[in-house]
C-alpha cells in the first residue's frame, strides 16, 4: 500500500510538472522548456532508477533454469548507464517514458488489488500516461515538438495543461480513497 501511494504521488507530481511545462513553461521559459527534453543528468539519474527497477522484473521472470543469467542482468544495469550518456540523445525524455511506462504498469496493478474507488477512471488515466510513456521512449523528440507546438499555439497549451492537471488530481487523490463495494 505504501509503494502504491508513493509511486502514485510521484507520477502526479510527474503530471504536475508536464502541466507547468505545456503552459508556463512555454509561456514564460520558452527556451529553458525546449531543453528539458535533451537535459543529460535528470535523465541519467531517472533512467538508472528505471533501469534497476527494469532489472528487477526482469530478474523475477527469469527463474527455474534461467535464474542463471541474473548475474547478466544485474551487470547490464551499469553497464547500460554509462553507454547511455555517450551514445543515447533526449535522456531525460527517454527516461521521463520509462518511468511513466513502469509506474502505468506498477498502479494499474495495485489500483484493482488495494480496490481503489474510481478505479475505472484511475486505470484510464494510467493507460494514458504509460502510452505517452511509450511514445517518449521510442520517439522522444517528439516531447521538444510537442512544446514548440504548444508555445505557438495558446489552445492546444491549455488543453494539455488541463489534461494533465486532471491526470496528476486523479493520481494524487484517488489512493488514498478505497471502494466500498
Amino acid at each position: 500500500m505504501t509503494y502504491y501511494i508513493i509511486i502514485s504521488l510521484i507520477l502526479g507530481l510527474l503530471a504536475l510538472f508536464f502541466a507547468f511545462l505545456f503552459t508556463r513553461g512555454v509561456e514564460k521559459h520558452y527556451d529553458w522548456s525546449r531543453t528539458v527534453p535533451r537535459m543529460v543528468w535528470p535523465g541519467m539519474l531517472l533512467g538508472s532508477i528505471c533501469l534497476i527497477w527494469s532489472a528487477y522484473h526482469g530478474c523475477i521472470m527469469l527463474e527455474g533454469e534461467l535464474s542463471r543469467f541474473h548475474i547478466w542482468v544485474k551487470l547490464l544495469v551499469p553497464i547500460t548507464v554509462v553507454l547511455s550518456y555517450f551514445f543515447l540523445d533526449y535522456l531525460t525524455a527517454r527516461a521521463l517514458g520509462g518511468f511513466m511506462i513502469l509506474a502505468a504498469n506498477f498502479l494499474l496493478h495495485e489500483s484493482f488489488a488495494q480496490a481503489t474507488f474510481a478505479r475505472g477512471f484511475y486505470a484510464v488515466v494510467c493507460l494514458l500516461l504509460g502510452t505517452a510513456g511509450l511514445f517518449l521512449v521510442g520517439t522522444p523528440w517528439r516531447l521538444r515538438q510537442a512544446l514548440e507546438l504548444a508555445g505557438q499555439r495558446p489552445r492546444l497549451r491549455y488543453t494539455l495543461g488541463i489534461f494533465f492537471v486532471v491526470c496528476a488530481a486523479s493520481l494524487i487523490i484517488q489512493p488514498f480513497f478505497r471502494s466500498v463495494l
